[in-house]
């Protein structure tokens, strides 16, 4: 099989040389590496002329507007091959990697992608709770994620982390990102709609707990922010994650996300008993938090009645 890998980058540039460094160590060599940078990210530029890229078969995209999404579909449209893995520039995969992903694929043509988990560390801490669900959806809207924290088998999932997929190239090329999302920076929720899409067309994914990535989360640019309230996040991720799911959920099952979301919702995306909880802690941000989730709900509604 061949075998490409695909990294998005901005502005990272001590990260991407890690990056690289890592898949320099695999021992199933990448048939091809595609990095999709910034013209102007000069920065990512000078690494991509260095050391760490000298001995590895890069090919890079040049891309002129904003968004992960936009990114990644340039990326996409100049990657060839059977399987396209995809990480973040902020990961160093395993030495492993390729080769469980490659055999994976190998063992399964029911399979339209593959993916495991990222290891993250909190302060030098390794994140190892134990979980028996990753990658879900359930019946009424609610994504469990997970895909970071301990499992110990493989299981079937509704849809992979973005740090740590690989795909049928041929598949992915028929659907695509969606470009709907909305999102300056790393559009939420992508992963989401890619996996539900391929649910759709009678396809597989598989989470290996044994296919790794080391995950140093790095700095975010554009609409995202790990540290400051952004309400342009909220609102985007909140529209996203609705107009995916309506677009998924049967009719009746949209009526009670809708209903959930709006009454219930989670720690990230307030509803109203999640902002009665949070109040007290978060005064005037709870509220911020609430509202503006409501707006990116109304938004993702109009979005999915208009496509």
């Amino acid at each position: 099989m061949h075998v490409s890998v695909m990294i998005p980058t901005y502005r990272r540039p001590k990260d991407l040389e890690r990056c690289l460094r890592a898949l320099g160590d695999q021992y199933r060599a990448a048939d091809e590496i595609i990095v999709v940078a910034r013209r102007d990210d000069l920065e990512t530029h000078d690494v991509l002329n260095g050391d760490a890229a000298t001995s590895l078969p890069l090919h890079v995209v040049i891309v002129d507007l904003p968004g992960l999404v936009t990114a990644m579909n340039l990326g996409l449209n100049a990657a060839g091959g059977d399987i396209l893995a995809i990480t973040d520039d902020d990961s160093a995969p395993f030495p492993d990697w390729l080769q469980r992903i490659e055999k994976t694929f190998q063992k399964d043509q029911t399979l339209a992608g593959v993916g495991g988990r990222d290891f993250i560390r909190q302060n030098g801490t390794l994140l190892d709770d134990p979980v028996r669900r990753v990658g879900k959806v359930l019946w009424y809207g609610k994504i469990i994620a997970n895909h970071h924290l301990r499992i110990d088998k493989a299981q079937f999932v509704d849809l992979l982390k973005g740090v740590n997929g690989a795909y049928r190239l041929s598949v992915l090329k028929e659907i695509g990102f969606d470009r709907r999302l909305r999102g300056r920076g790393a559009q939420w929720h992508w992963e989401l709609s890619l996996g539900l899409s391929l649910h759709q067309r009678g396809w597989r994914l598989l989470y290996d707990p044994e296919i790794r990535v080391n995950h140093y989360p790095g700095k975010l640019f554009e609409d995202r922010s790990r540290d400051v309230y952004n309400f342009e996040e909220v609102r985007n991720r909140s529209h996203n994650e609705t107009l995916v799911l309506l677009g998924y959920l049967p009719s009746i099952n949209r009526m009670v996300f809708l209903t959930w979301a709006i009454l219930v919702g989670t720690s990230e995306s307030y509803g109203m008993i999640q902002m009665l909880r949070y109040v007290s802690r978060e005064k005037k941000q709870a509220l911020a938090k609430f509202r503006d989730n409501l707006y990116g709900r109304y938004m993702g509604v109009r979005s999915w009645l208009r496509y």
